[in-house]
C-alpha cells in the first residue's frame, strides 16, 4: 500500500514525497489476464472506428483526397491538420480512456466503440452496399474469352512469379530497415477502350472499360502489422507516464514478484514486437560472416547502452524515485533492449537447422529449470544486493525470459512479414503466397500451441506468472497474447476491406467524371481515364509511430521524467491529470507525425 501524506503537499519534503512515490510503486498485486486483454482491445476497436470513418464518410480524408486528383494534394490532405485531428481523437484518445477514466469499463468501453462503427456502417453505407449488389456481377476482372476474380488473378501472378530465379525472390523480400508505405495511399487502374471486353456501369450509362489490378507484390506494407505495433507503442507510451497518477488503476501496474497487469504485458510486447520487425534483417538475400553479423549487432546495441547508461545517470544525478525491485540498481529495460541484438546473432547460426521458436522455448524451458531447480529462484528474491550481479539480479536474469520472447517474435516475423511465410525456409519453389486467410489459419494454429503452452506451465505446473524474473509462464502468456492480437488485427482488416464497395462507388463516380470530359475530346475518341481505388491503408499517424517508434519511446520517457519533476503527480485530481496526459500524448503524437512528413528516422 502506498504511504499517506502526513502534511499538505506544499509543506512535504522533497525526500518525503519520494519514498511517498517509490512506496505508490512498490507492492503491487496486479489484475487479472482478461481485464488486461479488454483494455488493450480498445486499440483494435478504435482502428475499426477509424477504418469505418474513412471507409463510410464522404468528407474523411481518404475520399477527400481521392477527389483532390494529383498526388501532392492527395499526400497533403492525407498528412494534413484536420487528418491528424482525427486519428488522435479516433485512434489514440480510445486508448487513453480505456486506461485511466473509464477503466472500470473496459468491455463496455471497447463494445461502445463497436457499436459507433456498426452504427455509422448503418447509416452511411447502405447506398455503396446496394451499389455493390447491382455492380458485383459486372465488376469483375475480365478477359476477351473468360472471366476470373481479383484473387485468381494472384495466383497467376503467383505462377508467373515462381518461373524467376530465386535470387530474385529473395533480393524482393523486405529488408531490415522498414519498407516506406506508398505516398499516396492509392492503387491506380486504368480504364481500358471498349475492345477489352469488360464492363463498369456508370449510373444511367455503361461505358465499356477493362480494370487492370494493381500488383499486391509492389507492397509488402503489412497493415495490420504496422497498427499493431503502433498501437501497442502508443499503449505503452500512455502508461509509463499514467501510472505516476492516481487516474490509472494501481491493478494495472507492474507487480512486485508474482502476477499480471496491463503493464507487465506491456514490456512484454514491446520486445515481442522489437523481435517481429528484427525479422526482416533475416529475409535478406545475401547471409553474411558471423564476424559481420556481430558488428552490425554491436552497432545496434551500442547506443541502446549508452541510452541506458545515461538513463540511470540522470535518474541518479537529479535523484528520481527508483523502483529497486523491477530490474535492480543499476540496470534498466534499456540494458535488456541492448544486449538483445548481441545475444539473437550468437543463435543466428542455428536458424538454419532449428526455427527461431524452437530454440525460443527452449531457452524458456532451460531458464525455468534453472529457476526451479537449480536455485536461482531463491536467489533472486532473497540474495542479500552485495556485488554488482546481486545488485541487479532481476534485470541479469530476466534477461533470458526477454530473450526468448524475442526469438520467437523473430520466428512470427519470419512468416508475416514476408509474402511467403515459408521463404526463410528456402521451401519458395513450392509454395505459393498465401492469402491473408491463409495467414490468419497459420496464426490461429500457431495460437492454439502457445495456448495449450501456457495451460500446461499455469495450469497444471502450477507456475505463476512473474514478469521480474520473466519466467516460464510470463513467456507462454505474452507469446500467446500477441499472437492472438496480431490474428485480431489481420481478421479486423480482412473483414474491413472485404469486397471494399465505398471504394466502388468513389471509383465510379470519378469514372464517369473524366469519360464525361474525355468525350468532348477530338474525334471523339476516350482516353484512357485513371481510376484510383483507395484500399484500407495505414492510419497516417499509427504509420508514422511505427516508422519512429524508438525515437517516440525515448522522447516519452524524457517527457515522464520532466513531467514527474514539474508536478506532484500523486496529489493531482483526476481532471487535471487526464488533460496532462493528453497534452502529453498528443505531443508525443505529434512530434511522431512531423518526423514522418519530414522523412527523419532514427536509426540504430
Amino acid at each position: 500500500m502506498g504511504l499517506e501524506s502526513t502534511s499538505s503537499p506544499a509543506a512535504e519534503s522533497a525526500a518525503a514525497y519520494k519514498a511517498r512515490k517509490e512506496a505508490w510503486v512498490t507492492g503491487w498485486e496486479g489484475g487479472s489476464m482478461t481485464e488486461a486483454t479488454l483494455v488493450t482491445a480498445s486499440a483494435l476497436t478504435a482502428f475499426i472506428l477509424w477504418a469505418c470513418i474513412q471507409k463510410y464518410h464522404p468528407k474523411s480524408p481518404a475520399a477527400r483526397g481521392l477527389a483532390a486528383g494529383s498526388r501532392q494534394a492527395r499526400t497533403k490532405i492525407r498528412y494534413g491538420a484536420a487528418s491528424f485531428l482525427l486519428d488522435f481523437c479516433v485512434l489514440v484518445m480510445p486508448m487513453l480512456l480505456g486506461c485511466t477514466l473509464f477503466a472500470d469499463y473496459a468491455y463496455l468501453w471497447s463494445f461502445a466503440t463497436l457499436v459507433f462503427a456498426s452504427v455509422l456502417k448503418s447509416i452511411v453505407g447502405p447506398n455503396d452496399s446496394e451499389v455493390l449488389k447491382r455492380e458485383k456481377k459486372r465488376f469483375k476482372w475480365k478477359d476477351s474469352d473468360d472471366d476470373f476474380t481479383a484473387d485468381e488473378q494472384d495466383d497467376q501472378d503467383d505462377e508467373r512469379q515462381e518461373k524467376k530465379p530465386a535470387d530474385d525472390a529473395a533480393s524482393s523480400a523486405p529488408s531490415f530497415q522498414e519498407q516506406e508505405p506508398e505516398q499516396d495511399g492509392f492503387r491506380q487502374r486504368k480504364v481500358q477502350r471498349e475492345s477489352d471486353h469488360a464492363t463498369l456501369q456508370l449510373d444511367d450509362s455503361t461505358v465499356h472499360r477493362r480494370l487492370k489490378p494493381a500488383k499486391l507484390e509492389e507492397n509488402p506494407h503489412k497493415i495490420f502489422l504496422s497498427v499493431y505495433r503502433a498501437g501497442m507503442m502508443l499503449l505503452t507510451c500512455i502508461a509509463i507516464l499514467a501510472v505516476d497518477f492516481p487516474i490509472f488503476p494501481r491493478r494495472f501496474g507492474k507487480v512486485e514478484v508474482y502476477g499480471t497487469s496491463l503493464m507487465d504485458l506491456g514490456v512484454g510486447s514491446f520486445v515481442f514486437s522489437s523481435g517481429v520487425v528484427s525479422a526482416r534483417g533475416y529475409l535478406k538475400k545475401e547471409t553474411l560472416p558471423f564476424m559481420k553479423q556481430m558488428t552490425i549487432a554491436l552497432r545496434t546495441s551500442i547506443p541502446l547502452l549508452i541510452l541506458g547508461l545515461g538513463r540511470y545517470i540522470s535518474t541518479k544525478g537529479v535523484d528520481y524515485q527508483e523502483h529497486v525491485t523491477e530490474y535492480g540498481m543499476h540496470w534498466n529495460f534499456f540494458f535488456t533492449l541492448g544486449f538483445l541484438p548481441i545475444f539473437v546473432t550468437l543463435f543466428r547460426s542455428l536458424a538454419g537447422y532449428i526455427r527461431f521458436s524452437i530454440l525460443g522455448t527452449a531457452v524458456a524451458v532451460v531458464y525455468q529449470c534453472f529457476l526451479t531447480y537449480g536455485g536461482l529462484e531463491n536467489f533472486i528474491q532473497h540474495a542479500p544486493r552485495v556485488d554488482i550481479i546481486s545488485m541487479n539480479k532481476e534485470g541479469i536474469f530476466s534477461f533470458a525470459g526477454y530473450l526468448a520472447i524475442f526469438l520467437v517474435g523473430v520466428d512470427v516475423g519470419l512468416y508475416v512479414l514476408p509474402n511467403d511465410p515459408y521463404f526463410f525456409m528456402r521451401k519458395k519453389s513450392n509454395k505459393k503466397k498465401p492469402k491473408k486467410g491463409k495467414l490468419a489459419m497459420i496464426l490461429l494454429s500457431l495460437l492454439f500451441l502457445l495456448c495449450l503452452g501456457f495451460t500446461t506451465s499455469y495450469g497444471i505446473l502450477r507456475i505463476p506468472v512473474s514478469r521480474q524474473m520473466a519466467n516460464l509462464s510470463y513467456f507462454f502468456w505474452v507469446i500467446t497474447f500477441n499472437t492472438g492480437y496480431i490474428l485480431c488485427f489481420l481478421l479486423a482488416e480482412i473483414a474491413i476491406t472485404y469486397n471494399e464497395p465505398s471504394a466502388l462507388a468513389i471509383a465510379r463516380a470519378q469514372a464517369k467524371a473524366n469519360l464525361s470530359t474525355a468525350a468532348s475530346s477530338k474525334k471523339n475518341q476516350r482516353p484512357a481515364a485513371t481510376v484510383q481505388l483507395p484500399p484500407l491503408s495505414c492510419p497516417p499517424l499509427l504509420e508514422a509511430v511505427n516508422r519512429n517508434g524508438l525515437a517516440s519511446f525515448l522522447v516519452a520517457n524524457v517527457f515522464t521524467g520532466l513531467v514527474n519533476m514539474t508536478f506532484k503527480t500523486l496529489d493531482i485530481p483526476n481532471t487535471q491529470a487526464l488533460c496532462i496526459l493528453t497534452a502529453y500524448i498528443a505531443v508525443v503524437s505529434a512530434l511522431a507525425w512531423t518526423w514522418q512528413i519530414l522523412g527523419w528516422k532514427l536509426k540504430l
